[in-house]
């Protein structure tokens, strides 16, 4: 079996990083699933970024199109949100893509472009365990948390993913998950927004066998 590790939060990843491992970035609301979302509707390849002017400069040099927020607000001069419903409405077929987040995007820069790093959520998780369990590696399944703290998503993410490796994955585990996703702070947030169906599109365990994986600096699928 894959020698698993987790962490709750980002900043729990130890120094050095460990050189020969996999990373899995589990940011569920909302970058992981946009990214999944992104090479669905066609993207050439999703760029993460951790900073808007780097993002703007990529933006100029190569046309693509930009998605983000800061914090959860729109940023000055990209293209749009990066929630995965308004990314589906989208022509991407062909077309480079850019993304900053408050939480994934950094996560995956903390790593370290370099690294083997894949992105995983609930609509993805038993198609990242696959992957996983094809490489025989270390792997870490990170969950990106918001600004230092847990958060109740990414864990329920990172479980998800992990009971598809243990085999373990029962109904019982699935509707726990279910029922902390729902119930979290940030499910409540895009619900008072009027998104209920993104986060019906969560709960949407396992629909997508798409594995966005880090190749040159730029996520593509696996």
């Amino acid at each position: 079996m894959t020698d698993l590790r987790t962490v709750d939060r980002l900043e729990d990843l130890p120094e050095p990083l460990p050189e020969d491992a996999d990373f899995v970035v589990v940011d569920v609301i909302i970058s992981s699933t946009s990214i999944v979302r992104l090479l669905e509707a066609g993207a050439e390849y999703v760029r993460p970024f951790a900073d808007v002017d780097r993002a703007l400069a990529f933006k100029a040099e190569t046309g693509a199109v930009l998605v983000g927020e800061e914090h959860g607000q729109p940023v000055e001069g990209f293209d749009g949100s990066p929630l995965p419903s308004l990314v589906r409405q989208r022509d991407l077929d062909g077309e480079p893509v850019g993304i900053l987040t408050s939480n994934g995007t950094r996560a995956m820069d903390r790593i370290g472009h370099d690294r083997s790093i894949f992105v995983g959520s609930t609509v993805n998780a038993r198609a990242v365990a696959e992957t996983l369990a094809g490489r025989d590696r270390e792997a870490w399944l990170v969950a990106a948390g918001r600004r230092g703290e847990p958060v109740a998503e990414d864990l329920a993410g990172v479980e998800l993913i992990e009971s598809h490796l243990r085999g373990e994955c029962t109904d019982d585990v699935r509707s726990r998950l279910a029922d902390d996703i729902e119930n979290c702070g940030t499910a409540a947030w895009l619900c008072d927004l009027g998104f209920e169906n993104e986060v019906e599109d969560l709960l949407a365990f396992d629909s997508s066998e798409t594995v966005p994986r880090l190749r040159d600096g730029v996520l593509v699928a696996e």
